[in-house]
């Protein structure tokens, strides 16, 4: 374990303590411990912990990797800011170097595309290679990926701030950030394939289905892993742009393992899912917008001890947590990858595929 403790003084500190666990709460992630002047997370071997007496907030840091300890210190910055941005602008951490830094963030690389193929219609993958991917094999299955908003423009890469947060480039040198899935992982090659389903005018989309030898595109991550293994019944549901990420659930899965899964697959892409224990549902693309939904809430009624993972554009995810609002919090993982009309950002949330 890393371990890593910063303290802070502002006037603020009890009024930012409360809002955290109100942000906590609201997003369905329980505190370990919720009390006036505690509060705790724990998660993957991981925990965050805010002590605060009037005047003054202690943080507490223990992460699995360096990658993961990144990704806590961003989180800590961001929420802090939303809650006292003066004091997040104060936010230290012992062993950095107090100042705005130049070099990348510690869980940043480069991948180069190899080759390109068409998994099924509507997808694109890329297998693309890179160095010291050891790292991308822990802590989870999905990474950031970033290009220059203006593809005209040579790449300025992000950078880490004083606080601990991505500094990321603005104005012209903007870059356009998405999240996605890895698949196929060989570090020891240093290989890893990623899927892009087809987006209408999505840059990154669009830049995958053109792409060639030797092209280049920059990483961050990884974050958002597997569910965690349950003896319960699962009820898996994404759409397209989650079905790389029901390919890297369905992989790990046990034989013992019970439940559905229901996906936008035609019969005839199938195979593009690994074989699993599940009863799998394929619905089509367009019986899938239709009924999802109603399927998803027949599945709960039918296994109501289940545990559900849900990703897919905003409105079905709403709806989905509708249906499984009676669910306690540690048996639902429902997340939003994309909404319709409107262009995502992955340096706060979103997710392309």
């Amino acid at each position: 374990m890393i371990d890593v403790e910063t303290e802070l003084a502002f006037s603020g500190a009890e009024t930012a303590h409360a809002a955290l666990s109100a942000h906590a709460k609201s997003h369905d992630i329980p505190p370990e411990i919720d009390d006036p002047g505690h509060l705790a997370f724990s998660f993957q071997g991981n925990r965050l912990e805010f002590l605060t007496v009037p005047g003054r907030m202690r943080i507490r840091l223990s992460a699995v990797s360096p990658n993961t300890l990144y990704f806590l210190k961003e989180a800590v910055a961001h929420h802090l800011e939303e809650a006292d941005p003066a004091a997040a602008r104060k936010l230290r951490w012992p062993g950095d170097d107090g100042a705005d830094s130049h070099r990348t963030p510690p869980n940043f690389r480069l991948l180069t595309v190899l080759e390109r193929s068409r998994p099924i219609g509507g997808m694109t993958r890329l297998h693309l290679a890179g160095e010291d991917l050891e790292p991308l094999t822990r802590d989870g299955i999905h990474v950031k990926l970033m290009l220059p908003a203006d593809r005209a423009r040579s790449p300025v890469w992000p950078g880490v701030a004083a606080n601990g947060a991505t500094r990321w480039p603005k104005g012209a040198d903007r870059l356009h950030v998405r999240y996605f899935t890895l698949l196929g992982l060989d570090a020891e090659a240093g290989r890893v394939a990623i899927d892009f389903v087809d987006h209408p005018d999505g840059q990154i989309s669009d830049w995958a289905r053109a792409a060639r030898s030797g092209d280049r595109i920059g990483i961050m991550g990884p974050g958002g892993g597997l569910p965690p293994a349950t003896d319960r019944p699962l009820i898996l549901m994404g759409d397209a742009t989650a079905l790389p990420a029901l390919l890297r659930i369905l992989e790990a899965l046990p034989a013992s393992a019970q439940g559905c899964v229901i996906a936008p697959l035609r019969p005839d892409d199938a195979g593009y899912l690994p074989a699993s224990p599940l009863e799998t549902l394929l619905l089509g693309p367009e019986r899938f917008a239709a009924s999802a939904a109603g399927c998803f809430a027949e599945a709960l009624a039918a296994r109501p001890e289940a545990r559900v993972w849900v990703g897919a554009e905003h409105a079905l995810v709403h709806e989905a947590r509708r249906i499984a609002a009676a669910l306690p919090a540690e048996r639902k993982e429902i997340g939003t990858y994309w909404r319709r009309g409107q262009r995502g950002d992955a340096r706060r949330d979103g997710h392309d595929g």
